[in-house]
């Protein structure tokens, strides 16, 4: 099995409060089949836009394949850890989680991996965790140019406009969120 990832998001706390805006892009594709799905929350502050490397998962289990052979429709769980990173050189470990039905009782299944040459930027302050339904998408990976989401020009773009490891921590003075501060988010 050959997993690719795409995530966007980021996430504020408004000043003064603690109510938080976020919003967050997923795509995914296995096997060259692709999913997408959007969320108005990832369960963290920060900035990530995050693109792995096709990673080979090797031979998975029958009802693993079954399960993640197509996710139209389905509820996804999200748990994904990453370095700080700018460009390249991103690492990330996600594990995707469904829920099926079985009997009465809900029994998970996962499938975890580790992306070691990952593009983008990645400024959070605590690993990303979300669910969604998500939705087949109209196109394989296959067709992007050179299988990448991100050209090295929108990297380095999202790179420079990115806010700080400092920007995401939580002003104590205020109570707010210093990142959202200087986004002019009142």
């Amino acid at each position: 099995m050959r997993i690719k990832l795409f995530f966007g998001g980021e996430a504020i706390t408004i000043p003064k409060t603690d109510f938080g805006l976020a919003y967050a892009l997923v795509s995914v594709w296995i096997d060259g089949n692709g999913f997408t799905s959007a969320a108005n929350a990832i369960g963290t502050i920060g900035y990530v836009c995050l693109e792995t490397e096709e990673v080979d998962l090797g031979d998975v289990d029958a009802a693993t394949q079954q399960t993640f052979a197509n996710l139209h429709a389905t509820v996804v769980h999200y748990d994904i850890t990453t370095n700080l990173f700018v460009k390249d050189g991103g690492i990330a470990t996600i594990t995707m989680t469904v829920s099926v039905q079985t009997g009465g009782q809900l029994t998970d299944r996962k499938l975890q991996f580790q992306a070691s040459a990952c593009r983008g930027v990645s400024v959070l302050t605590s690993p990303i965790s979300f669910s969604v339904e998500m939705l087949q998408q109209a196109s394989p990976v296959a067709l992007l140019d050179d299988g990448t989401i991100l050209s090295d020009d929108v990297a380095v773009a999202l790179g420079s406009q990115s806010p700080s490891a400092d920007a995401t921590q939580a002003d104590p003075a205020t109570g707010g969120d210093v990142a959202a501060a200087q986004t002019g988010v009142a």
